[in-house]
């Protein structure tokens, strides 16, 4: 469970807001009544990093705008338009996911 503490009460009391953090959960420290850092266990803090560590080999890929790709989209679009026409109880959405992944 997240706590929320106000800057000037973990300035007094920050061997208290530690032991919060250890054993409550994260504390979040507000500032003006918004909130600025946190304070959390060392062991959550090394899963974090791991995690972040994990995702940085993601990388987020653009779609792809050029004008074959447009074409591409055209005629798969197409060809939904005609099989929706053919198989009229078939939902658009289950005519979508037939055609996923083809080319």
């Amino acid at each position: 469970m997240t706590v929320q503490v106000k800057s000037s009460e973990a300035q007094q009391n920050f061997g208290r807001i530690m032991d919060k953090a250890l054993i409550e959960g994260d504390v979040v420290i507000e500032r003006y009544g918004e909130p600025r850092v946190a304070i959390i266990g060392y062991k959550r803090y090394e899963k974090l990093l791991e995690a972040e560590r994990s995702l940085a080999g993601l990388h987020i890929t653009y779609p792809d705008a050029s004008s074959e790709a447009r074409q591409k989209g055209l005629v798969l679009a197409e060809k939904v338009r005609e099989e929706y026409k053919t198989a009229p109880d078939e939902t658009l959405e289950e005519g979508m996911r037939s055609l996923r992944g083809r080319s």
